[in-house]
């Protein structure tokens, strides 16, 4: 085989390669495309078109083609002005033409016959009806939307919560995240910011991203939910893109802050129905955003204070966030007699009319309704903690029928441990006995306190050297941290004491976007971006000296120590468009290359030690070992078809 023809076939391959790879090229850019035409309807070739960014003064230029057709392509999102000139023509100037994310806009030009000094103006001729694409059917907001849009909710302002509104989403499904985008995984979503991925990879999930740009930070926001172009289809649900703001030539900022105190909430049905007062939610949103030209402070320029107007641009955005909450916390607790080792239990029943068999009653917490099958006797306990019977009389089985009987456990050949009777007696008393089963355990109801704190900081630096050559760099960084997290049980056990789960987030993510368009017909968009992210779900004061789990009370500690998942991805971006005659041309690719590090001590199982106080690990009759026979009270026997009667007993 000649070098000519190995050189053709590996041609063919590279590009059958490189088309492989356009469906996953991302983007976070526009296009305009259009026709020039004469009053009569011919097309006019050769016009110079001047694409004009009017808030960083900076230009394109291409000229028609014979069939008078301009593109632009590879442009950041926004207002533009397109002005057309050819000697004979008046020159025509098209302003506020919008330019949003992934969805090109198409501005049709009519030249006039006169002298080119003239000038035509129009105002906002981009056609409103999609006609220059298939594809993208969504949603896109732009950044003044965003800002004026409620999304302040318990955790910040979070851009992503707008998901939920769009067309073809169901939220609230039973499966992971909860959020589906037409019948897609819950997982199946792609977020990227300024084209680089910012998606939670370690874990399944939906509608969340480790780095939270607030709308302050963004310039537009798309989401995609059906038809997403090749450069966007890499996930089967929602393609959701951000583009953070930029810098212009006028300095302008803002400073904010947002408030929420508990005095403009009302209580909760549950808290006013079990008597506990209306819970605290007290949140502090505040930051600023400052753009601009780049300063020159006077370098340069003779000490003189000055800008490199059209040329350099920079953008800042920090914001932070404080919330203290409380959440309900229900726990169960001993109540008084239990701790002192005397458990109570019902003694007696009642006959089912239906089949003539005797039913035991059972300990039930107070509310408990009778039931005819389950439990003739209803409740065991008054809502005030007293026993509903009274105590049992006459003898083994009592005479006084349904009763209230005691066994004290004794404390011979084993007595109690110390270190668990001493945690046991730390815990609060019950104040709910509509749980549990009243005469042993019952509730303790109280509004725990949850901590959030975040950060979250933007900066974004544009250069644009010349027409043809343009960069900028982003560097976004945050912290969500959650003391007491409730989403991961976190929640203190019993007021003052220790959170049982504190969480920590910590993204970064850095975008550096090269633009190089050496002719009107060739445009190249080079990107390169690094996300890293580490999550710590930690618990504050493990104690290593309770290796147990108890068995039907709350577990106020943990000997276990934490969990933790961090990921870091390169990515490299590459678009490449080019304007064939009619016709254009526009390729892509994507790589990724990730790493994630596990450092979980529950992986495949707790590697903490642990013991459980349940009944298939404890023997209190003697069976297996005489020496350990309690003399534990025997069980109730339900009548049968051959012993209606039954017998009384333990029947809890």
């Amino acid at each position: 085989m000649s070098i000519k023809r190995l050189f053709s076939a590996f041609s063919v391959f590279s590009f059958v390669c490189l088309l492989a790879v356009v469906a996953t090229a991302q983007g976070t850019t526009s296009r305009f495309t259009g026709t020039v035409t004469d009053n009569a309807g011919a097309a006019v070739p050769g016009a110079l078109v001047t694409l004009t960014n009017p808030a960083t003064n900076s230009t394109l230029t291409t000229t028609t083609s014979d069939s008078g057709q301009y593109t632009f392509d590879l442009i950041l999102p926004g207002n533009y002005t397109i002005s057309v000139e050819k000697q004979g023509f008046k020159k025509v100037v098209a302003s506020n033409n919008t330019a949003l994310i992934n969805q090109p806009a198409t501005v049709n030009l009519v030249l006039e016959v006169g002298d080119v000094t003239a000038v035509v103006n129009v105002e906002s001729s981009a056609e409103q009806v999609q006609t220059s694409t298939s594809g993208n059917v969504g949603s896109t907001v732009e950044q003044k939307t965003l800002e004026s849009l409620p999304i302040v909710g318990l955790r910040g302002r979070n851009p992503l919560d707008l998901l939920n509104y769009q067309p073809g989403v169901v939220v609230g499904s039973n499966t992971g995240g909860g959020v589906h985008v037409n019948g897609s995984r819950d997982r199946a979503f792609n977020f990227t910011l300024d084209g680089i991925d910012i998606n939670e990879s370690t874990a399944g999930g939906s509608n969340f991203t480790p780095l939270r740009p607030n709308p302050d930070a963004i310039q537009e926001f798309q989401i995609v939910t059906t038809n997403a172009t090749a450069e966007l289809g890499r996930s089967s649900g929602a393609q959701v893109t951000l583009v953070t703001r930029t810098g212009t030539n006028r300095f302008a900022g803002n400073i904010f802050e947002f408030y929420q105190t508990p005095r403009f909430i009302a209580n909760e049905f549950e808290n006013n129905l079990n008597g506990i007062p209306r819970r605290q939610f007290v949140q502090h949103i505040y930051g600023f955003s400052l753009g601009g030209p780049v300063p020159t402070f006077g370098f340069g320029d003779g000490g003189r204070f000055g800008t490199l107007k059209n040329k350099a641009f920079f953008f800042v955005n920090y914001q932070r966030l404080y919330a203290t909450e409380t959440r309900l916390a229900q726990r169960t607790v001993y109540t008084s007699t239990a701790r002192a080792g005397i458990f109570r239990y019902v003694v007696g029943g009642a006959t089912n009319p239906a089949n003539g068999r005797y039913v035991p009653g059972l300990n039930a917490p107070a509310g408990s309704s009778a039931s005819a099958t389950t439990n003739p006797l209803g409740a065991s306990i008054n809502a005030d903690g007293s026993t509903r019977y009274p105590a049992c009389t006459g003898g083994s089985p009592p005479t006084n029928q349904p009763c209230t009987a005691t066994y004290t456990t004794p404390t011979s050949p084993v007595s109690f441990d110390p270190l668990v009777t001493g945690i046991l007696n730390s815990y609060p008393l019950p104040n709910n006995f509509t749980r549990g089963d009243g005469l042993n355990t019952a509730g303790y109801d109280f509004n725990a306190l949850q901590l959030e704190k975040q950060w979250d900081l933007v900066m974004r630096f544009d250069y644009n050297p010349s027409d043809k050559n343009r960069f900028y760099f982003r560097y976004a960084e945050g912290a969500q941290n959650t003391l007491g997290d409730s989403v991961n049980g976190g929640l203190p056990a019993f007021p003052g004491f220790p959170n049982i789960v504190d969480t920590f987030r910590r993204p970064k993510n850095y975008a550096f976007n090269y633009r190089w368009s050496p002719t009107g017909k060739i445009t190249n968009e080079a990107i390169f971006g690094v996300s890293r992210f580490r999550f710590s779900f930690l618990t504050p004061e493990p104690r290593n000296d309770v290796p147990f789990i108890l068995n039907t009370v709350q577990d106020a500690y943990t000997n276990f120590a934490y969990n933790a998942r961090e990921a870091r991805t390169f990515q490299f971006v590459d678009n490449i468009t080019y304007v064939l005659s009619d016709h254009l041309l526009k390729l892509g690719l994507n790589f990724r290359f990730g790493k994630q590090f596990d450092d979980r001590s529950s992986a495949g199982g707790q590697i903490e030690p642990s013991v459980g106080f349940g009944a298939g690990s404890s023997d209190f009759t003697g069976a297996v070992d005489p020496r350990f026979n309690y003399g534990l009270p025997g069980a109730a026997v339900a009548g049968t078809a051959g012993n209606p009667v039954g017998s009384p007993g333990i029947n809890s």
